[in-house]
């Protein structure tokens, strides 16, 4: 479909500061993109300022954007009490989870997501950026504002040119990476979305240290590598234990070595590369 059918949503954290939502539709804007919802994520209306940022936003939004709706939504943990604030582990995990499943919702729908990390708590602006890892496509962005100091003390809600600007934060898309970290994002939780990753990411992991070690070294090789692996020892040491000679492990090693970066597409390996590579498998198949 045309992609007129299916305008942007602009997602922003909102403490106490309503014009770092305004002035990121503003840029927006300039810069082409249609916005069809602002959702503010912001934490209980009873501080008094966080009220106050919500009733401004209300008040501008319908005279400047009168095609952009405004959806707030109120922070809550567990039991569906809205959170004072976002200064505590429980409380951190229930926005990473607001925030990623508003950002799946609006994926689902063919939204292209603008994530505006430039208001709210710290720890926001770090879950915002794992949300984007794990979900966002090519056309999505994170954006951070950067303002001039006048504009910043004149606390003004719409900027004159030049004194905002937009700055693309970078992200790792998972689905960039592989199409299996993606399916993952078909979970309702991040967290279980991240356990299963880090599941995968070891099994992907023990399946080339395997292939690595039975399919591409020789039965000497895989010898000193195991013992180097196992032990930790020294190449005097691993020729005394396995009755060779020091010359002759340091040539196995150095040909392992090789091996390795052309399996894992290292630049270069080391005593410290395999060890790392190759514990998990070695601790699987105990001699």
């Amino acid at each position: 479909m045309a992609m007129e059918e299916y305008p942007a949503v602009l997602i922003a954290p909102l403490s106490s500061k309503p014009q770092l939502v305004t002035i990121a539709l503003d840029l927006l804007f300039a810069q082409g993109t249609t916005i069809g919802e602002a959702v503010v994520l912001h934490t209980s209306l009873q501080r008094p300022e966080t009220r106050q940022a919500v009733a401004c936003l209300g008040r501008e939004m319908p005279r400047f954007y009168p095609g952009v709706r405004l959806r707030p939504i109120c922070l809550c943990d567990e039991t569906g009490e809205p959170l004072a604030d976002v200064d505590s582990e429980p409380a951190a995990r229930e926005a990473f989870r607001v925030l990623y499943r508003e950002v799946k919702a609006a994926r689902r729908a063919g939204h292209t997501v603008h994530l505006s990390i430039a208001g709210g708590r710290k720890i926001i602006a770090v879950y915002a950026m794992a949300v984007a890892q794990m979900l966002f496509g090519p056309e999505d962005g994170v954006w951070h504002i950067l303002s001039t100091p006048e504009l910043v003390a004149s606390r003004a809600l719409h900027p004159r040119p030049g004194q905002a600007a937009l700055i693309p934060v970078p992200v790792l898309r998972w689905s960039q990476i592989t199409p299996a970290l993606t399916d993952l994002a078909l979970s309702d939780d991040p967290f279980e979305a991240l356990r299963r990753q880090e599941e995968l990411r070891r099994g992907d992991a023990l399946r080339a240290a395997r292939d690595f070690v039975e399919c591409h070294l020789t039965p000497a090789e895989r010898a000193v590598v195991e013992l180097l692996v196992r032990e930790g020892l020294t190449d005097a040491q691993l020729a005394a234990r396995l009755g060779r000679s020091s010359k002759t492990v340091g040539h196995q090693l150095s040909a392992a070595y090789s091996k390795a970066c052309a399996h894992f597409g290292l630049e270069r390996a080391d005593r410290h590369t395999l060890a790392t590579l190759l514990a998990v498998y070695f601790a699987l198949n105990q001699p």
